[in-house]
């Protein structure tokens, strides 16, 4: 069998977005596979037919990756909008049939339109991009118009007025808003529900209501959200949950009722998971449905084979359906929203995205060690559903994760796996890398992960484990807040230390570690704490917890949050858990890579860690990637996605292979 190398990926199909129709008869999903030339991932949208299994691309998409049922015969989907801005654009929503044929046009609105939703008498709702900086064209004359739309497009300088001032993935934010609208095809009318500046952050709409969460604010966006319900047919707004009390992870409609995750991250700050209550859409307190102490909504579980959108949760019947991460990978729980009993449905593996309907349960799923498929959850068992991976992957050698538990000083042991090379002789030694995750309450399992494929098959041994602060074990395992660097690294190291007992054949003179995000954090931070690793990569990393706090998408709550101090504070802690203080200690040969459009890590954190290296005269390569972002060894574009991988084996390989 052929080998697993940094290109592989490319031949993968990335399936998402499973929506079961309203009676239970198809599947929708949307399917991208990588295209080097365009640098692109086309969407294509497929369709399942669960009576006979016959699996069909229906038409592919543009821009646009959502999409939802109209009827049980017609799915609607949304074209690219036109227009340079949120107040001059247009969106088309389109319809085709399951039985195929070419898509029509039903409606365009006057928006940059998001996901649209049927209210059950001719009208649709949805959210609408608004940028309150823009002129207000209305009456105005068409060249005034023009005017006035040509001075805000040459503006010669960003005006930010508020923080977060820019988000990862989206540029510049100051100023911008979703709002939530009805549109009347039958008279072309358009209702705005929310007005500036309250931000829509989401929305789901069910019998003629609609429920929608979302914050007021003019200088600093808060995490806690309000809730509110409009009822189409009265046009009556009601706010459910006043802002500012939680931090809502999930919402729904269940009958005349929300279904809410909340947490008030009074115990373990603002990553605590929450509990499910239920609140009258006549109003009321919450009230209590059952206690959770994993992680929900949707799964901690990292691959870097996933890509695209999809529901975390969803209702059907008298039953709440959710995603939660437990130990080692994500699984579907059902809470029955009449007693407030929760079970699991699914084990094993990571389940990403869950749709149901007229009894029918659905999942995109990683299972087994292979890449994401389609699967049937309706009788608890997983019947797979799409084989759009089967054949690449059934021409290469996968290596199999070997679960380790170990015993490090906390209340639990610490989980984690061991990756062989690939063509493995016993008794013949072999460098290993250390892979550190992100978050820190993300999660590592045994799923299929390309770039630890890739090592493995490059002749390395792959370790990785979920170290305190990690997801999956509750609450007060993943709370590190304040001991960034302490308990999280003695973790660490003593899950390597274990592997390197269990496994004699690793040289522990030729040992890498890398990580990205948080696990870029713990790749400086370890790198200045000890000198046994003779390689090492930092990803997308934080070195200096001083800078970070005004300059990023979530610095203004994260730092204070994580570390306990803000530089206006206590400058002082936040130094002390900076790794680039340590740096004078490090020998380590480090790659540095870094994307120039990573707002979430701004790159003043590369550009210190790579400049501290480089005074103190330890080899080190900084590679900072254009017109990339945060999520570059997940989404990136298939060829900056590549380079990435090559830049990582290649270093790897002059200092544990030369």
């Amino acid at each position: 069998m052929k080998q697993i190398t940094c290109n592989t990926f490319l031949d993968f199909q990335y399936l998402s977005a499973p929506a079961v129709s309203p009676d239970g008869r198809y599947t929708a999903y949307i399917r991208q596979l990588p295209d080097l030339e365009s640098n692109t991932y086309p969407a294509s949208l497929w369709l399942y037919c669960h009576a006979d299994g016959q699996d069909k691309e229906l038409l592919p998409l543009e821009t646009a990756r959502i999409f939802t049922w109209l009827d049980a015969e017609n799915i609607l989907f949304s074209k690219k909008e036109k227009g340079d801005g949120s107040q001059d654009a247009t969106t088309s929503y389109c319809k085709v049939s399951v039985h195929g044929g070419e898509a029509e046009v039903l409606f365009t609105v006057p928006v940059k339109g998001g996901a649209a939703y049927p209210l059950g008498d001719g009208r649709f709702v949805l959210t609408a991009a608004w940028d309150c900086r823009q002129p207000s064209l209305e009456g105005l004359s068409a060249s005034e118009a023009e005017t006035a739309m040509k001075a805000y497009r040459e503006q010669p300088f960003e005006l930010l007025e508020e923080v977060p001032a820019w988000g990862n993935g989206l540029g510049f934010t100051s100023g911008t808003r979703n709002r939530l609208c009805v549109y009347d095809p039958a008279d072309g009318t358009l209702e705005y529900l929310t007005e500036p500046p309250f931000k829509v952050a989401d929305f789901s709409a069910k019998d003629g209501k609609v429920l929608y969460i979302g914050n007021r604010f003019e200088d600093v966006q808060t995490l806690r959200n309000a809730v509110y319900v409009w009822d189409a047919g009265t046009g009556e707004t009601r706010c459910l949950l006043a802002q500012d009390k939680y931090i809502v992870k999930l919402f729904a409609i269940w009958k005349d009722k929300a279904v809410l995750c909340l947490t008030d991250g009074q115990a373990y700050g603002n990553g605590q998971n929450g509990d499910f209550y239920c609140i009258d859409f006549a109003g009321g307190e919450p009230a209590l449905l059952t206690k959770h102490d994993h992680h929900c909504v949707g799964s901690t579980v990292g691959t870097d084979c996933k890509l695209g959108l999809g529901a975390a949760s969803c209702v059907m019947d008298d039953t709440l359906y959710y995603i939660s991460t437990v130990d080692t990978g994500s699984r579907i729980e059902a809470l029955d929203l009449g007693t407030g009993a929760a079970v699991p449905v699914t084990s094993g593996g990571s389940v990403e995205f869950i749709s149901a309907a007229a009894g029918k349960l659905v999942a995109t799923a990683f299972r087994e060690n292979r890449l994401g498929e389609l699967y049937d959850f309706t009788d608890g068992e997983p019947v797979p559903m799409t084989h759009a991976n089967d054949a690449v992957l059934g021409e290469y050698a996968i290596a199999a994760p070997e679960y380790m538990e170990v015993q490090t000083g906390g209340d639990l042991p610490i989980q984690g796996w061991v990756m062989k090379p690939a063509g493995y002789v016993p008794g013949q030694k072999y460098p290993a890398i250390l892979s550190i995750h992100g978050g820190p309450r993300l999660s590592y399992g045994d799923i299929f992960f390309h770039e630890m494929q890739t090592l493995s098959a490059a002749g390395y041994f792959v370790i990785f484990c979920n170290p305190r602060g990690s997801e999956g074990r509750g609450n007060a395992f993943a709370d590190i807040r304040g001991r960034f660097g302490t308990i999280d690294y003695e973790d660490i190291m003593g899950f390597l230390d274990a592997a390197l007992e269990k496994y004699p054949d690793i040289d522990p003179e030729r040992l890498g570690v890398g990580g990205g995000s948080y696990g870029g954090f713990m790749t400086n931070w370890i790198i200045g704490h000890t000198g046994r690793f003779k390689a090492a990569c930092s990803q997308r990393s934080i070195c200096d917890w001083t800078g970070m706090e005004g300059t990023t998408d979530i610095g203004y709550y994260f730092v204070k949050g994580q570390i306990g101090a803000s530089h206006r504070e206590d400058h002082e802690k936040l130094w002390e858990k900076s790794p680039v203080r340590y740096l004078d200690q490090c020998k380590t040969p480090t790659l540095v890579l870094h994307s120039d459009q990573d707002y979430r890590c701004w790159t003043m954190q590369a550009y210190e860690l790579f400049a501290a290296l480089q005074m103190n005269r330890v080899p080190s390569r900084l590679c900072m990637f254009s017109g990339e972002n945060h999520e570059l060894s997940r989404s990136g574009r298939p060829r900056q996605k590549l380079r990435r991988l090559e830049e990582i084996t290649a270093w790897y390989d002059k200092y544990l292979k030369g």
